[in-house]
């Protein structure tokens, strides 16, 4: 009796660990237009054209506007030293987003801003996704790289 009660109470242990492990993984579901800072940003050692190139091709995005549908999320161009991304939007109110690199005395900065987010909650969804993909470039470009996430 004594055993299965200390097997149950172990049980119960292992339970409590797992569940707390789980929420302090997990992000916030809410995400929050701000082109003041980034969602995701890291030096890395390589030069400003390499990573825009890099994580375009990370990305794996459309190239335009008639190759998506409606609220899909796509590859606008490049300006400069800045990637557009944007969703097709009829009028206007999608999602729109950059990654900007420019150089620093050590390395290359980049940084992707959401500008405008539309309240598409699917949407936002796809909106993580990118998030951890932009992440995942930057780090298979530059695996020294520390790659910072925003809370929100």
């Amino acid at each position: 009796m004594l055993v299965v009660l200390l097997v149950l109470a172990l049980a119960g242990a292992v339970a409590g660990v797992v569940a707390v492990a789980r929420r302090s993984g997990e992000r916030p579901v809410g995400i929050e237009a701000n082109p003041m800072v980034p969602r995701v940003s890291a030096e890395v050692h390589a030069g400003e054209e390499q990573v825009l190139i890099h994580v375009a091709r990370w990305l794996m995005l459309p190239t335009g506007r008639d190759d998506v549908a409606y609220g899909e999320i796509y590859l606008v161009g490049s300006a400069g030293m800045t990637m557009k991304i944007a969703s097709r939007s009829e009028i206007g109110r999608g999602f729109d987003a950059e990654v900007r690199v420019h150089r620093t005395r050590r390395a290359s900065l980049a940084e992707y801003y959401v500008l405008r987010l539309p309240g598409d909650e699917s949407l936002h969804e796809r909106i993580l996704a990118l998030d951890d993909r932009i992440a995942a470039a930057l780090h298979d470009l530059d695996p020294q790289a520390h790659v910072r996430r925003s809370a929100g």
